[in-house]
């Protein structure tokens, strides 16, 4: 992912380079260019709280609940302005100490998510997280990508402290549901996580057919649109065998 800077950043990133060049890429991560970038860091926990749901026709769902959490020395900010009837065009707010903020041009869309209808709809961050499965080779190693989930779309909150040196209030709360919002700010703060239980709407994957030991992965930022201290750790997993025993909801384990 190349982020979008304006062009007096673009100036410094080339400034700053070593040995930067007309073949040499250029880094364009806030987080990696000023030592002052209070970036957030996102990693997803294990999935948790796993069951198997049978429908009609052999359907079968694997559901799980999903943390998302923010590890890094300073809050995921995310600030959206009107685009469309539904849309926002979402910037991501980099603090730094005792300096103006860094704010990215581009770092996705807020949508106006319907969710149910006992819930309605509320202003969500688009493809915060997936749900993926994977094969496994003969190594026990991922092999291939499978099956996806339907959930994409976070409010990104301060739901639950979740380190110690989090602080001890809610900065971010819960996202809006008032439709005609001109601009919103969704967010979560560093030791804090947001968290959907295995019964939300769309916290599942299809499992229907699948045989085997399978890598069940939750992704952060699966289009990479979120600057970060850290890109490579985006991921919670667990290895489950499907599908579940007669009579059971519960998915084996893997070695």
């Amino acid at each position: 992912m190349r982020w979008r800077l304006p062009l007096g950043l673009l100036l410094l990133a080339f400034a700053v380079a070593p040995g930067a060049g007309a073949q040499d890429p250029v880094e364009t991560n806030p987080c990696k260019l000023y030592r002052t970038a209070l970036c957030p860091d996102l990693i997803m926990a294990p999935p948790d709280g796993l069951f198997v749901g049978r429908f009609p026709q052999g359907r079968l769902r694997l559901y799980a609940t999903n943390h998302i959490i923010n590890v890094g020395a300073g809050p995921l900010e995310i600030k959206g302005k009107r685009s469309g009837a539904r849309e926002m065009k979402a910037r991501q707010v980099i603090h730094r100490r005792g300096l103006k903020p860094i704010v990215t041009p581009d770092a996705g869309e807020l949508y106006f998510k319907f969710v149910d209808s006992g819930r309605g709809s509320y202003w969500k961050y688009s493809h915060a997280a997936r749900f993926e499965l994977w094969s496994l080779d003969a190594e026990g190693k991922r092999d291939q990508m499978v099956r996806t989930g339907p959930k994409l779309n976070y409010c990104f909150r301060d739901l639950d402290r979740v380190r110690a040196y989090a602080r001890h209030n809610r900065y971010y709360g819960g996202c809006s549901q008032v439709r005609g919002l001109p601009t919103d700010r969704l967010g979560v703060s560093p030791g804090w996580a947001d968290v959907y239980p295995s019964t939300y709407p769309e916290n599942w994957i299809d499992i229907t057919g699948l045989k085997g030991c399978f890598s069940f992965i939750h992704r952060a930022d699966p289009l990479g649109k979120i600057a970060e201290e850290n890109e490579n750790n985006n991921i919670g997993f667990r290895h489950v065998r499907l599908p579940p025993r007669r009579g059971s909801i519960a998915p084996r384990s893997c070695p």
